[in-house]
């Protein structure tokens, strides 16, 4: 810390940055929250990729939300800099530690900067420990995500009164996926209590979703894969009584939501991707691997997941589901 910090006041402006990608974004959410619940009187604005705006307004801990085209090029980060110069804050809070971050941060102007880099240090005043360390520590909130009730009124008319089951099916790579047969097996025995709902997005994950609803029947589970967008996914989290599925952004979405969550890992440690808390089950796979890396030259990069056994899954679902 290079100079004396002091501690954030009532009506001062904070530019809170996280700005990619999803998952990210969502876990930087109890940061943001921890940070208006410790100063309600700031005012708190977020820095990110235009597509996450909406999912970050709707938040209500947050004030305000300063949005970033990248699709214009790498040179956008200069008109952005010069948005911020205008905007007054005197606070930046920064969850990205990244060459772009630390360069808004070092030509922003903005008086106290919070965050960290690997290389370009200097262009902050304090890390968030030293930063948390002055202002009295914080506290984890249980829920940092919420969702807007006209999308959960919309959901309803499709689920009813069902005590559903979130199904994740797909993620963004071929190594955190769980395979189809298994997604099968596990739901067939699901008890008739509970609902399955199938989410996913783009052709492939569609078509997971088809054959696990072709194979289970349309009776115990309700197939919405590629229906949903980012702020219907939270009003399922926030209506469903659990969720189940793999590395993926949405599983984090449902984590925030407060809803007890089953996680299905190839890596033995899912905490360093940041998969940790008091709502999430890890199921580890007995082939697990220490990171991501070997994964992604493996020739049968379906592997690890292959050997997550099904009645495992099952079995903590369950649990999770019909928790009292």
């Amino acid at each position: 810390m290079d100079k004396p910090l002091p501690v954030p006041q009532d009506g001062e402006r904070m530019l809170f940055v996280r700005f990619s990608s999803l998952g990210d974004v969502v876990l930087a959410m109890k940061e943001a929250k921890a940070l208006k619940d410790r100063f309600p009187g700031i005012e708190l604005w977020w820095l990110c990729c235009d597509e996450y705006s909406e999912l970050v307004t709707s938040q209500p801990y947050v004030d305000g939300v300063v949005g970033w085209d990248r699709s214009e090029g790498r040179m956008s980060v200069f008109k952005l800099i010069d948005r911020i110069k205008g905007m007054k804050f005197r606070w930046l809070f920064s969850c990205q530690d990244n060459d772009r971050t630390a360069l808004v941060s070092l030509l922003s102007r903005i008086p106290f900067r919070i965050g960290g880099h690997r290389l370009f240090g200097f262009a902050f005043h304090a890390s968030q420990e030293e930063a948390w360390e002055v202002w009295g520590g914080k506290t984890r909130p249980a829920k940092s995500l919420y969702g807007d009730p006209k999308r959960s009124e919309a959901l309803r008319s499709i689920l009813g009164d069902r005590r559903v089951v979130m199904c994740i099916l797909g993620t963004s790579k071929p190594y955190k996926n769980w395979l189809v047969d298994h997604w099968i097996l596990m739901l067939s025995k699901l008890p008739h209590g509970l609902t399955a709902v199938l989410t996913g997005s783009g052709p492939e994950e569609t078509r997971m979703a088809n054959l696990v609803e072709e194979a289970v029947g349309p009776q115990r589970v309700i197939n919405l894969a590629d229906r949903l967008d980012l702020m219907d996914l939270i009003a399922l989290s926030e209506m469903s009584s659990c969720a189940v599925g793999g590395d993926t952004g949405p599983l984090h979405m449902a984590r925030e939501a407060g809803i007890p969550c089953v996680g299905l890992f190839a890596i033995k440690d899912p905490a360093q991707c940041s998969h940790e808390g008091p709502n999430l089950t890890s199921v580890i796979s007995p082939l697990a691997v220490d990171d991501y890396e070997p994964l992604k030259v493996d020739p049968d990069q379906q592997r690890v997941m292959r050997a997550i056994d099904p009645d495992v899954v099952l079995s903590l679902t369950v649990k999770a589901a019909l928790r009292e």
